[in-house]
């Protein structure tokens, strides 16, 4: 149990009931997003072109977890607990490119391969996050933003919170309530750090509200009455879904905005009130906490496992579902292994 107090920051350590929930729910969540990114990008959507378009739901679920249980390493303004933190973030971030810009150069002169990336695609890689590994503008939106809180949390302390709305509200407005988005970011898209700079501004709102969430213990209190929230959220869910109308798709940006915001807090919701604090079996909890693990090693090593894997294995070649569950257990297999290997060691945050 002590490695799941420490894992998750946006509880407190003494209730034990809540933790066993989160280690669970929410990571049964995030295993469920990680297998979507899979599967959005490896699945043959040629019937089923509505999943694929709402595939960003996947990735607002990442940062919007990722910052409620991020709020008190940063707003202890524990300097340790803040630098590990980032280490956690920039070992993959730099490793992973870094491993492939090497592995490109020793095909080159070895094995007289084309070569591949030059050095100002490293550069551009870590500047911008992309250009080598190019889902890797996730990882770096990830860390601008951790470090844009940081900072807004030790310039304004105690009203650090009131920073971040104004911030929130004035990007908000930025990007949603007008015609930025397309009249800026789409007229430069072919520009590096467009594919890494817009969806900071996009998901700013996101992480935002998880944060928040995290700072008013939002889930511990919601908890008392957890059968009550689960349903009231998928009734809203199955409204919106039944009710979906083409009106909504072409609204503005600010009500595009609002309704992301609040689908992802339903999912959020549900998740974190399923009842696995009932389970009392050490080993089944044991077993769950596990094979809901390595989501983020996962997401960092499934292009490249899939591009190696479609030349042996058929399914994954044809973009089958049965191809994509094969290929988030090879992942799950490999980032097991790594961090086994890896214990001891920083580096193995390549698979966590």
């Amino acid at each position: 149990m002590n490695k799941s107090k420490s894992k998750y920051k946006g509880i407190k350590s003494n209730d034990t009931t809540e933790i066993k929930k989160i280690n669970i729910g929410i990571q049964l969540l995030r295993t469920i997003c990680s297998f979507l990114v899979i599967v959005c990008h490896f699945y043959n959507f040629q019937h089923y072109k509505i999943i694929y378009n709402k595939n960003i739901y996947y990735l607002i679920t990442f940062f919007y977890m990722s910052f409620y249980f991020s709020y008190n390493t940063l707003a202890s303004r524990n300097i340790s607990k803040i630098k590990e933190r980032f280490i956690r973030m920039l070992i993959p971030y730099i490793g992973w490119p870094l491993l492939f810009y090497l592995k490109d150069k020793l095909n080159h002169y070895y094995y007289k391969r084309r070569d591949i990336y030059k050095l100002k695609n490293l550069y551009y890689q870590i500047i911008v996050g992309c250009k080598i590994y190019g889902i890797f503008w996730f990882l770096f939106n990830l860390i601008f933003l951790t470090l844009f809180f940081t900072l807004i949390i030790f310039m304004f302390k105690k009203y650090y919170m009131y920073a971040l709305f104004i911030s929130c509200i004035i990007i908000y407005s930025f990007f949603y309530s007008n015609y930025a988005n397309i009249l800026i970011f789409y007229k430069y898209k072919k520009v590096p750090c467009h594919h890494s700079i817009r969806p900071n501004l996009e998901f700013f709102v996101f992480t935002f509200t998880g944060f928040y969430l995290a700072s008013i213990r939002f889930i511990h209190k919601l908890y008392k009455y957890r059968y009550i929230s689960i349903i009231c959220s998928m009734i809203s869910l199955y409204v919106y879904i039944k009710y979906y109308t083409p009106f909504f798709r072409k609204v503005t940006f600010f009500y595009k905005g609002i309704i992301r915001d609040i689908l992802v807090t339903l999912f959020f919701i549900i998740f974190s009130m399923l009842p696995f604090d009932k389970i009392n079996n050490n080993y089944v909890y044991t077993f769950l906490n596990k094979i809901t693990s390595y989501t983020g090693g996962i997401f960092y090593i499934h292009v490249k496992a899939g591009e190696i894997s479609k030349n042996y294995i058929y399914l994954i070649r044809i973009a089958s579902f049965k191809g994509c569950v094969i290929l988030y257990l090879i992942c799950y297999s490999t980032c097991l292994l790594g961090t086994f290997i890896l214990k001891k060691f920083h580096l193995k945050y390549l698979f966590m």
